[in-house]
């Protein structure tokens, strides 16, 4: 009886006790402001890139098209008409608002032919337009027809409408100049040595630089763990510069990121079998990834410098990694001019072009390599000076 008594007496007893626990474990966890910020906007910041990304994406992208205009210039329109060559308004034409949702134009650059097939063989851009050199006059002046051609990707549909938006362009712009109906040549060709990407190989730049973003976590869970067990605070009694403590730790991380990326391009090229272009440059590839470890590395100093639990710090990185990887473009390309203010855009495309297409200039690169040295120093800079503060040390 006795002990029946006892079982029914220490039932609310360990009810209470439990209760009470309960209580101080959620108390602890609220009192810690940062994880608090890990619990609730992890979630909330995924639900947000993902709206990002593809918020306004429809299911069929505007096609890519590369212009070779080679009409003479300095062609009027007759003098019944506003001045101008058949070629410019065509273009202008090609990248007006109403084409918008079916043309886009790619203007970074003006490309030679080759430069621009070697593009269509990896599927970059869906077409080339070739304008022929008598294209104005034989609109305006001459009995002969205007010839425009057309190279597409290996695909039925992409030629079909590269192929009726072009004749009818032509058509309006012959209407309008003389008020007459001439014969529109256009030429349609697919290209039969096209490279078939698979999706590794397009997400395997991607894949090298995601890697690298690893960076945030273990350098600033490195720190924190020092600040924990004391080694930092024991450490700023002695002669050791603070300066030196942070460049060892980068120096550190540094290293480890060098064999780990070395490591994936080893693995993506030789083991897994990645496309990458002949005229690629493996050093090149190399050295991109590791200015990009700076950046990386940076990010990981700032977040070093609030805070002060290694748990805290793995989380909260990725706060900063999500972002970095999907609007950065590392799985996918998206459609939003957010997407240039985000570093990783700049490695992930510096990557892209050089495995993919070859090109290894600085009329290609130069962009991307100035945007990632400059994000590597700023933010190098802003962290030495954040974790120099004595309320970054204890």
């Amino acid at each position: 009886m006795a002990k029946n008594k006892d079982n029914f007496e220490s039932k609310p007893l360990f009810k209470l006790k439990l209760w009470y626990l309960t209580i101080k474990n959620i108390k602890s966890m609220f009192r810690d402001k940062l994880q608090l910020i890990w619990i609730f906007g992890y979630p909330l910041l995924f639900m947000s890139i993902f709206a990002l990304a593809f918020g306004g994406v429809s299911s069929r992208q505007p096609y890519k098209v590369v212009v070779i205009n080679e009409d003479i210039e300095g062609v009027p329109f007759p003098e019944t008409s506003p001045d101008g060559s058949a070629s410019i308004i065509f273009i202008d034409v090609l990248d007006s608002k109403d084409l918008e949702d079916y043309i886009t134009l790619v203007e970074d650059e003006d490309y030679d032919y080759e430069e621009a097939y070697k593009l269509l063989q990896v599927e970059e851009i869906d077409a080339i337009i070739e304008i022929d050199s008598l294209f104005s006059e034989s609109i305006y002046y001459l009995d002969t027809s205007p010839e425009v051609e057309i190279t597409t990707v290996p695909d039925e549909v992409t030629e079909g409408v590269m192929s009726s938006i072009v004749t009818q362009i032509v058509d309006q712009i012959i209407k309008y100049a003389n008020n007459i109906t001439k014969n529109v040549e256009v030429d349609t060709d697919q290209i039969t040595d096209a490279i078939e990407l698979t999706a590794f190989d397009y997400f395997a730049p991607g894949f090298i630089i995601g890697s690298v973003l690893v960076c945030i976590s273990q350098l600033s869970a490195h720190f924190a763990e020092e600040k924990e067990t004391k080694t930092m605070q024991r450490l700023s009694t002695t002669p050791v510069a603070r300066r030196d403590i942070v460049i060892s730790g980068m120096l550190s991380q540094s290293l480890v990121a060098a064999i780990q990326i070395a490591l994936m391009i080893f693995l993506a090229i030789v083991v897994f079998g990645a496309y990458i272009n002949p005229s690629a440059n493996i050093i090149l590839l190399f050295i991109i990834s590791m200015l990009f470890i700076f950046t990386a590395l940076g990010f990981g100093l700032l977040l070093a410098s609030f805070v002060k639990t290694q748990g805290t710090a793995s989380g909260l990185a990725w706060l900063i990694i999500l972002p970095l990887q999907f609007l950065g473009g590392v799985y996918f390309q998206i459609d939003n001019p957010l997407t240039e203010y985000i570093p990783t855009y700049y490695a992930v495309h510096a990557m892209r072009i050089m495995m993919l297409n070859g090109q290894t200039s600085w009329e290609a690169l130069g962009t991307d390599i100035l945007v990632l040295a400059g994000f590597g120093i700023i933010l190098t800079i802003i962290g030495i000076i954040l974790f120099h503060r004595k309320s970054a040390i204890y």
